[in-house]
């Protein structure tokens, strides 16, 4: 494995204190844009999400490491949806997309623990 590999993943369960700090900014910066743009948002917000937690889970699957800085990774996921702008029909109620994201990281978390530590 490159030496590049092994600074961008690891086999750790818990975040390192570099990471704690990334993954607060990013709950930050994505609670902020919650609380302005409401709906909007949040669907746009869950669709990122689902696609990063998605890349996260086939690197966690295949590698058996973990990427670090997940939610850096969410983020920018989340940033990408924005500058596309889809016009999508946003008009599901809050719960499903709400429901979808809990589903989306329950699951992701799954394999995680199951790639890195076992059943």
């Amino acid at each position: 494995m490159s030496a590049l590999a092994m600074t961008v993943t690891t086999t750790r369960w818990g975040l390192d204190r570099a990471e704690l700090v990334t993954t607060a900014v990013a709950f930050a910066v994505s609670s902020m844009l919650y609380i302005t743009r409401r709906h909007p948002y949040l669907a746009r917000g869950v669709v990122g999400d689902l696609a990063g937690l998605g890349v996260l889970t086939l690197v966690v699957f295949r590698r058996r490491r973990r990427l670090r800085h997940e939610a850096l990774l969410c983020l920018a996921c989340i940033g990408g949806v924005l500058a596309f702008s889809p016009d999508w029909p946003l008009e599901v109620a809050d719960v499903v997309w709400w429901s979808a994201v809990t589903i989306g990281v329950a699951a992701y978390l799954a394999v995680r623990h199951r790639s890195l530590v076992g059943w």
